[in-house]
């Protein structure tokens, strides 16, 4: 572990965790500006996209960035947009410059590819005024969130440091991984119906009534999902003889609170909703709502990678006790041998 920062590449894979930290960091601003976006319908409130209103982005008047409300989220998301584009490329620039490690470049790429995608996708947007790729924009948008943090954890190197660390083992962590993606494929599920509700709520109220309740309904499984695959997490973290970062075991008890605090955030978006106007707290709730299914899917995905590494807990007791009894049976042999 010593060698990980020193030697030659040590400043890439440090510079490579750092940029692809920010990545996703500044991401966490940029899906709260998107939401604001959807919530005071300011998707067309700054005319064209790379070239806005006459500008080049970058070089937008700053009376007209501040003119109005709408105007001020809706520019703000895409400097937003291009901040983490940048990161994101940072992060790749600097693992091709790093020593080649399992899964890092690749993990980079995936991640920048996502964001170039979401990207062209809030273009295309923009340029055809389009509700449904509005919708899609905004789907995609908190799973572009969620391989970001994935990307920030790979990038960190604490996987690779707990599989070097772990004993070799015949058997994975297939059946935790297993819940874990059941809980990222509702999670994501549950993120589509919301996004189809929100992007709906004030432009076709005949949909709502049944998209509402699919996503009241899915919100149950969600629940049990995420309850499942963390817990099995945890068993699996506790059965490890390996000295895991705390960031890991700390991962199942989030999972969970974050889960408490999105049921709430949801039932409190609905309690604020207006039909003939936008207040403060649909504002503000409904934002954080959405903010927390892509931290949620983040953490689910996660926990499929930190279940991909962990063996699960009914083989790592079972790899202890048949030690023991190895050892055991060696103990009687030897016994044996010395009566004889």
């Amino acid at each position: 572990m010593a060698n990980e920062i020193r030697g030659d590449g040590g400043l890439d894979r440090r510079a490579a965790r750092a940029w692809s930290l920010a990545a996703f960091l500044s991401a966490v601003p940029l899906v709260l500006f998107g939401g604001s976006v959807t919530t005071l319908g300011a998707g067309m409130a700054v005319e064209g996209w790379l070239v806005a209103e006459g500008h080049f982005l970058l070089f937008f008047p700053v009376e007209k960035w501040f003119r109005d409300t709408a105007t001020f989220v809706e520019h703000t998301h895409r400097l937003f947009g291009m901040l983490v584009g940048l990161f994101a490329v940072l992060a790749v620039a600097s693992n091709l410059r790093r020593p080649r490690e399992r899964g890092m470049l690749p993990a980079a790429l995936v991640a920048l590819a996502a964001v170039c995608i979401q990207g062209t996708l809030g273009g295309f947007r923009v340029l055809a005024n389009d509700p449904e790729l509005a919708f899609l924009h905004g789907v995609c948008a908190q799973v572009v969130l969620a391989i970001l943090g994935a990307n920030a954890l790979v990038q960190s190197g604490r996987l690779e440091r707990t599989m070097q660390a772990l004993p070799a083992r015949a058997s994975t962590g297939v059946r935790g991984a297993s819940l874990a993606w059941g809980a990222t494929g509702v999670v994501f599920l549950q993120i589509v119906l919301g996004a189809r509700y929100r992007h709906a709520l004030r432009a076709d109220g005949t949909v709502l009534g049944h998209v509402f309740l699919a996503h009241m309904l899915v919100a149950v499984f969600v629940f049990a999902a995420v309850i499942l695959a963390s817990e099995r997490l945890r068993r699996a973290l506790r059965a490890s003889t390996a000295e895991l970062p705390a960031a890991a075991r700390r991962l199942p008890g989030r999972m969970q609170a974050l889960l408490g605090l999105q049921v709430a955030l949801g039932v409190l978006a609905w309690m604020g909703y207006r039909p003939n106007s936008v207040g403060p707290l649909e504002i503000v709730f409904s934002i954080a709502h959405v903010l927390g299914g892509g931290l949620l899917l983040t953490l689910c995905l996660q926990a499929v990678l930190w279940t991909r590494v962990l063996p699960p807990a009914e083989s790592a007791a079972t790899g202890e006790a048949g030690v023991t009894a190895g050892e055991a049976e060696m103990t009687g042999e030897a016994r044996a041998e010395g009566t004889a």
